[in-house]
């Protein structure tokens, strides 16, 4: 018990480190160098598999696509950008009489576009609105419902008081942003390795906060204002998650790339030629998708292609994107990240657990029924609560953490525990029965044994006449007949629980309550005795005329032992000493003068107890010893028998 006691308490510190390790090294907040990065993105390239695997949403029923694309680039007049900007006030014009709710324009229409007579010079000349200008702004302010983008820009620079970022904002011309309902950023982050995976809510420029396009758009969609509803996203679905940065929410993708919306080509809109049912009452992003016009990204739903046909690495048009975040603003989903701590202590639980089973099941059965199944409950556990109740639970750390508990516990076991349990084992393994041998397992001190007393039963056997076969007999023929017999002995004393010593030329000797303390010790050597007996007077009847009849003599006192190693320091031995010792030594000798084969002292008759069947021959004395002694055979071996 206490080895065990031992092996878990060592267990459980090792797992605690593992997991603590694991914990740390897959924080967002570590800065550890390359490993922390690739588990890190280890850990996003699986919230990839898992969002764009997740069950579609299908189509929004809510928001509608107008897109820029390649099939309106190669209509007549259409087939140079950028186009003249009444074609977007006629979008507008018709967007609006067809019942449009919102409109949003997901291109920055900034500064005049040309046709104006410049009314000033310099390098800083202003060029007055063009008349299609006017007309689009006025277009915009007759709808009422159009919110433009803007871009806040940021770059590194360089100055005399070392590195500074310089903030650019690109807005719409002042006469647009006028006529409109709202302005919004249409900036959208992008993590360490390119992919969209968060969008901002609000942008701070010249200590002005401006919503995001998304936000701004399902602001006034649900008759909200747009900052409220940016903070209101970001207590549902942000978490001090420091890889996620400030002010920044999961997208919640929900569905393949050109699969989550209604897509009407700007052309077709201009023309007039759609069905108005489909923009009725709804969000109307309008934005480029043409790979010409550069505004692709890759993001997690990229895995699946487009339209989820398997094609890799597909990009999705940024319009797309603001849409998708706008349609779980509209329907309140949100992507939660775990919080660090709880993620960390998740990781830890399961290391301790992995570190438990390594301990009772020992390494190969530990990895098949703990490591492998631990790491199937992390994997599904994590697809499940992500895909069930949009938590975004680390999958990496679970998995590290366990494994970790996993090699640095077997390393242990490997290096002290087992390996001193193989030690154990090596040394009684040929001299112990099974059932002996998982106790001697349990008891590590055994490994080496300086000095103990104990009570225990001393087995002695020799076999009669075996000088005279063995000058008699072809050598190969004595270590046969010898080995069948030890054979026989080991078989017998081991199946009763005793423990085989040494073997003395022809005899044997074995202890019965060492090292394991057995009560019964006693009628264990007596029926051991009489089993060994039997089998080798089986044999007598069997065998053939040139065979040996081997006859048993055995031998047996209980008594107090003294039991340790013994020997030199390059060599030693466990083995019991004592007066018992010497007396069951005598007492097998004396089978020859009362003609019996089991020949034991009172004190083995008297603790085998009841039942053994035991027959006293009388006192007698005992070479070595003071006063004479009392001996017991068995029934069938007496003189009277």
């Amino acid at each position: 018990m206490q080895r065990k006691a031992l092996l878990y308490s060592f267990g459980l510190a090792i797992g605690l480190a593992g997991g603590l390790l694991a914990a740390w090294v897959c924080h967002p907040s570590t800065q550890a160098g390359l490993l922390a990065q690739g588990l890190w993105r280890a850990e996003l390239a699986t919230y990839d598999y898992r969002l764009s695997h997740a069950p579609s949403a299908g189509r929004s029923r809510d928001i509608v696509l107008v897109t820029i694309d390649d099939e309106s680039l190669t209509q007549p007049e259409l087939n140079v950008w950028p186009w003249p900007r009444r074609f977007h006030a006629l979008v507008i014009k018709q967007l609006r009489r067809a019942g449009a709710k919102l409109i949003g324009i997901d291109i920055v229409l900034a500064g005049a576009s040309g046709g104006g007579q410049v009314t000033t010079s310099g390098p800083l000349a202003i060029t007055p609105l063009s008349k299609d200008d006017q007309y689009l702004a006025g277009a915009i302010k007759g709808a009422g419902n159009v919110i433009l983008a803007m871009e806040v820009g940021r770059s590194a620079v360089a100055g005399e008081e070392g590195k500074a970022e310089l903030v650019v904002g690109n807005f719409p011309a002042e006469d647009f942003e006028d006529a409109a309902l709202d302005v919004a950023c249409a900036n959208m982050p992008r993590d360490l390795d390119g992919v969209v995976r968060r969008t901002w809510t609000t942008q701070e420029f010249q200590d002005e906060s401006y919503a995001t396009l998304p936000v701004a758009l399902a602001a006034h969609y649900l008759g909200v204002a747009p900052q409220a509803l940016a903070a209101q996203a970001l207590a549902y679905g942000y978490a001090d998650y420091p890889a996620l940065g400030g002010n920044s929410l999961l997208i919640d993708y929900g569905a393949p790339i050109g699969a989550g919306f209604v897509r009407i080509p700007y052309y077709r809109v201009l023309s007039g030629d759609f069905d108005v049912k489909l923009v009725r009452g709804k969000i109307v992003f309008i934005g480029a998708t043409a790979s010409s016009l550069q505004d692709l990204h890759y993001t997690p739903m990229s895995l699946r292609g487009e339209g989820g046909i398997g094609e890799q690495a597909a990009m999705m048009p940024g319009v797309e994107i603001n849409a998708h975040v706008a349609e779980a603003l509209v329907h309140g989903r949100y992507l939660v990240p775990l919080a660090p701590a709880l993620a960390s202590a998740l990781a830890v639980a399961m290391a301790l657990v992995m570190a438990v089973l390594l301990v009772w099941l020992k390494p190969l059965k530990a990895f098949a029924l703990g490591w492998a199944p631990l790491v199937a409950l992390a994997v599904v556990g994590t697809f499940e609560v992500f895909w069930l109740q949009r938590v975004w639970m680390p999958l990496i750390p679970l998995v590290l953490g366990v494994t970790l508990s996993y090699g640095l516990g077997t390393v242990y076991l490997e290096l002290t525990a087992e390996r001193a349990q193989r030690r154990l084992r090596q040394a009684w393994a040929q001299r112990v029965s099974p059932e002996v041998l998982t106790v001697i397992l349990n008891n590590p001190g055994l490994t080496k044994v300086k000095g103990r007393r104990l009570t225990g039963t001393v087995f002695f056997s020799d076999l009669q006449d075996f000088t005279k076969f063995c000058h008699a007999s072809p050598p190969e023929r004595v270590v046969e007949q010898i080995n069948r017999y030890f054979t026989a002995a080991t078989e017998v004393i081991r199946q009763h629980g005793g423990t085989l010593h040494k073997f003395i030329g022809d005899g044997a000797m074995a202890v019965f309550g060492d090292p394991v303390e057995q009560p019964d010790h006693a009628r264990r050597a007596v029926e051991a005795a009489r089993e060994l007996r039997a089998r080798l007077r089986a044999w007598q009847e069997t065998a053939g005329p040139d065979d040996w009849r081997m006859y048993v003599r055995i031998g047996l006192h209980t008594g107090e032992l003294v039991a340790g190693d013994v020997g030199s320091e390059r060599l030693l031995e466990y083995t019991v000493m004592g007066d018992t010792v010497s007396t069951a030594s005598r007492l097998e000798g004396m089978n020859k003068q009362f003609g019996t084969q089991i020949l034991m002292s009172a004190d083995t008759a008297q603790a085998a107890g009841m039942g053994m069947d035991l027959v006293s021959l009388g006192d007698c004395e005992i070479r070595g010893r003071e006063t004479p002694l009392e001996v017991y055979t068995v029934r069938e071996d007496a003189p009277d028998a």
